[in-house]
């Protein structure tokens, strides 16, 4: 550990789920293997309620493609236990579980966690995943406007995790999430966007309509990487 890391980092929390799935039973077999994948970490957000520690990732479309059935798999997971060094003692990390991966970690002074914390010291005591269902308010809104598409083109498309992004005053709603914190979007009127937050031109319109998109699109993100950058 550098003696210049003063908070927690992405290879903090990367190497804390490797350690941790390493001690999790075989019944977390996806997500021990999960952790292997060269996933990216797109951030990590320290909340204030509950304190804590959120994950972020950017998948790419083999990912998501391999890993489909774990997309409905969101639990909270109790019985991990991880010794305080200052405290010398044992202390219950509740933990969540979003898409079969790690998303929150419940931890006080959660900058710390990596400084706090002996992550080789994890124990597991009375172990219980406790699964649960997440209602998307945003899926709803993008289905109603990708209405005119067909099942098989909805297919190719990451509805599931749409969510709405504020622009200028203007309202869109992901259907790709093209990495690093890019998205190909829709409006409420049904064109379709690009959103590179790195570019000059961060929204640029690249279809009028959702069908109009798919002469572009077939499935592949790769079709799209220089639409992303033009």
């Amino acid at each position: 550990m550098s003696i210049f890391n003063f908070k927690t980092s992405k290879k903090d929390i990367k190497r804390f789920q490797l350690i941790l799935a390493d001690k999790l039973p075989s019944e977390f077999s996806s997500y021990k293997n999960i952790v292997k994948e060269p996933t990216s970490y797109y951030s990590i957000v320290f909340r204030q309620k509950p304190e804590g520690i959120t994950v972020m990732y950017s998948y790419s479309n083999d990912f998501q493609i391999k890993y489909k059935n774990e997309r409905e798999k969101h639990f909270n997971l109790s019985g991990v236990f991880i010794k305080h060094k200052n405290k010398n003692e044992y202390v219950e990390i509740p933990l969540t579980f979003v898409h079969g991966n790690l998303q929150h970690i419940i931890v006080e002074n959660p900058t710390k966690f990596y400084k706090d914390y002996d992550f080789n010291s994890i124990e597991l005591r009375n172990l219980k995943a406790d699964y649960f269902k997440i209602q998307n308010p945003d899926r709803k809104t993008t289905e109603k406007i990708l209405k005119s598409l067909s099942k098989a083109q909805m297919e190719l498309l990451e509805i599931d995790d749409t969510f709405e992004i504020e622009f200028d005053e203007k309202l869109y709603y992901t259907i790709l999430d093209m990495e690093d914190g890019n998205y190909i979007a829709v409006d409420k009127k049904g064109k379709v966007y690009r959103l590179n937050h790195d570019h000059e031109q961060m929204v640029k319109l690249i279809a009028e309509k959702p069908t109009d998109f798919f002469e572009i699109y077939n499935g592949q993100k790769s079709e799209l990487e220089n639409i992303m950058y033009e």
